[in-house]
């Protein structure tokens, strides 16, 4: 009998990266699993390649976009509904760009929050209420949480904030065992740092401060998702759960080449010297 045999899971942000990556390990190890995206053509890929992978799972999608209540509540509604019971949750959507505070504005503080806080808010707000007792949630936050790195300040405090409000919400249900952490990523390979990891050098600057040497890669946090999620965990809860190849012992290297290539060297120059670059 596989460990999640009868287990019912909902993945947000389950097309692609971590989130597939952390589907396919559920549903291999027996889970029923429901993946959300907003991307219709994407998920359905997505869920193709799944059910080829692990041909003896149920795995069914929701499109949908997790950052929107309507929706959120819509797909938890419908995991549970595959078995009539929901046990496990994965919200495992981000967004995070690169971009100096001098040149931010209220809509880039929003969305990045909407992305980052409400997401995982939604799922524990309106999931839990589903659960079966010894269920668990789990969030993905960033070493930017925890690390300052300059040009990340929307992404660092959402996450930041991601972090606390995962305590809050654990100590809040723990009577009712119901478990809930986060892991912690580092430099990781995904579609959202694509364009980063089609630059070597960038890539070599980023990894230079990785102890273990190399960038993450999706089943690398997909395997602490699954240890989060699952039995083996089972008196765990309320911790942010670092897989980051040893990352946070050193932070973040100096970012400024990487925001002289997206925005100019005479825009940054005059970021850095405090003046308004409008």
């Amino acid at each position: 009998m596989a460990a999640l045999d009868g287990k019912t899971a909902l993945v947000t942000g389950g097309s692609s990266g971590m989130g597939k990556a952390s589907a396919s390990m559920l549903a291999q190890d027996g889970a029923t699993v429901c993946i959300m995206g907003r991307r219709e053509d994407v998920l359905a890929k997505a869920l193709g390649e799944l059910r080829e992978m692990v041909p003896s799972a149920r795995i069914e999608s929701f499109v949908g976009d997790a950052g929107e209540e309507s929706s959120a509540r819509a797909a938890l509604v419908k995991a549970h509904a595959l078995q009539g019971r929901l046990d496990i949750i994965i919200s495992a959507v981000g967004k995070g760009t690169y971009k100096p505070v001098l040149l931010l504005d209220e809509a880039d503080m929003v969305e990045e929050y909407r992305a980052e806080v409400l997401t995982a808010f939604y799922m524990i707000r309106y999931g839990v209420p589903l659960m079966q007792r010894g269920g668990s949630i789990v969030c993905v936050s960033s070493t930017a949480g925890t690390l300052p790195c300059a040009g990340l300040a929307p992404y660092a405090a959402a996450k930041a904030a991601l972090e606390m409000f995962v305590k809050v919400s654990a100590l809040e249900m723990g009577k009712a065992e119901i478990r809930i952490n986060a892991v912690r990523p580092g430099f990781t390979r995904g579609e959202g740092t694509a364009s980063m990891f089609s630059d070597p050098a960038l890539v070599k600057t980023f990894t230079d401060f990785i102890p273990m040497g190399r960038a993450g890669e999706s089943d690398d946090l997909a395997r602490a998702i699954r240890f989060l999620a699952g039995p083996e965990s089972g008196w765990v809860t309320g911790q942010i759960f670092a897989a980051d190849g040893g990352q946070v012992l050193r932070g973040f290297p100096d970012p400024n080449d990487l925001l002289d290539q997206i925005y100019g060297r005479d825009l940054m120059e005059r970021v850095r010297a405090a003046e308004d670059p409008s």
